[in-house]
């Protein structure tokens, strides 16, 4: 499998709420290969990964394809682990053609991290 398929089949739920505000649900299964090596033993969902899904939801979202221009702040503040509900609120702030997203994660009704983007359309 690749990322993008991973990401498509993780994701369970998206509503938009708004112009500017939506929401997601993930849930990654245990035996996907981007687990394998992070950490053997002990696998939790990589950065990448989260930096990653935030963009996929805004993506599918959008019904566009966007780049990641600048990781403007991350903060993982917990652990996620393989098959835990992975929530997502978004806001985004268009501007021309890019897109200024704030993105709150949340598993098991604690903040799991914080991710702000800055996308350009492709």
């Amino acid at each position: 499998m690749n990322l993008t398929t991973d990401l498509k089949n993780s994701l369970v739920a998206s509503s938009d709420i708004g112009d500017q505000e939506m929401t997601a649900l993930f849930c990654f299964s245990g035996n996907l290969d981007l687990f394998a090596g992070h950490f053997p033993g002990n696998p939790i969902l990589p950065g990448i990964v989260q930096i990653e899904m935030v963009k996929f939801a805004v993506e599918q979202a959008h019904g566009n394809r966007f780049w990641i221009r600048a990781i403007k702040k991350t903060k993982f503040a917990s652990l996620i682990r393989p098959d835990i509900p992975i929530h997502l609120s978004i806001r985004m702030t268009p501007s021309d053609d890019e897109l200024s997203v704030r993105a709150t994660l949340k598993t098991e009704n604690k903040i799991a991290g914080k991710i702000n983007l800055l996308l350009q359309r492709k």
